[in-house]
């Protein structure tokens, strides 16, 4: 993969996290931290779940191997 990729999905975590700190009022490194696992665990289950229903659909016969939402 592109190193483009890499550097948008940090600053995605990063603002995502930021935002949401701000949101829920956290304010000491550890809650930020805390809040920057489950972003990262919300983007690797949402990207797991798109993967694994293309994976499906390939299975099922109605997309083509090699498909990708």
């Amino acid at each position: 993969m592109s190193p483009r990729y890499y550097i948008v999905t940090a600053i995605l975590v990063g603002v995502l996290t930021l935002a949401i700190s701000w949101w829920k009022q956290k304010q000491t490194r550890r809650e930020i931290f805390w809040v920057m696992i489950k972003v990262v665990s919300a983007l690797a289950v949402i990207v797991g779940g798109v993967l694994g229903m293309a994976q499906l659909l390939v299975f099922f016969g109605v997309a083509q191997s090699g498909f990708f939402l």
